[in-house]
């Protein structure tokens, strides 16, 4: 009897081990510069850059986008997620599109606290592979060279038109940087 015992207790402790790890999540995996894109608009996306570092306050932070394989590209959308939130500041920060693309509005804060941008071409439809457009952050008044900030791409969009895009989210692209990573 007491051997039945000790081995269901072995095995009820082996089956809890088993299972899920819910402390672990997707959003906790490190970022990618890149993503592979399974629409019809473009092959993939990535951030050019391989160091991003910053050691104090007002410096900036470069990350330019670029697309793969585009065909018929007019429109696209980035929104990024900052963690820290206040670790940048939104107001020294800028995104200047590549040409065709203009981007009349800069860098929006949604009320979701996410930083959103595109850009969009009045005349020219873009094909293959190009730099889409440059975001520079701006570090924040408490940043020092401890800090790591985490800018996570929880969205992005392109296509010929505002009604005819591909979408993606966070999930499928576990995409962006981490300033002072590493």
């Amino acid at each position: 009897m007491k051997i039945r015992h000790c081995t269901l207790v072995l095995s009820a402790a082996l089956l809890a081990s088993c299972g899920t790890d819910s402390t672990k999540n997707s959003s906790a995996d490190p970022p990618a510069l890149s993503a592979q894109l399974d629409g019809r608009y473009a092959q993939s996306i990535r951030i050019e850059e391989d160091q991003f570092a910053a050691t104090g306050p007002g410096q900036e932070v470069v990350l330019t986008f670029a697309a793969q394989g585009m065909v018929n590209v007019k429109q696209f959308e980035l929104r990024l997620e900052i963690e820290p939130a206040n670790a940048l500041a939104f107001e020294g920060s800028s995104f200047s599109a590549t040409e065709p693309f203009i981007n009349p509005l800069g860098i929006v804060l949604t009320e979701e606290g996410l930083w959103h941008t595109g850009g969009a071409s009045i005349t020219e439809t873009k094909r293959g592979d190009d730099i889409l457009g440059t975001l520079s952050l701006r570090t924040g008044d408490g940043f020092d060279a401890g800090m790591q900030v985490q800018v996570r791409v929880t969205f992005f969009s392109l296509g010929p038109s505002s009604s005819d895009r591909d979408d993606y989210a966070a999930a499928d692209l576990n995409m962006g940087v981490v300033i002072n990573g590493g």
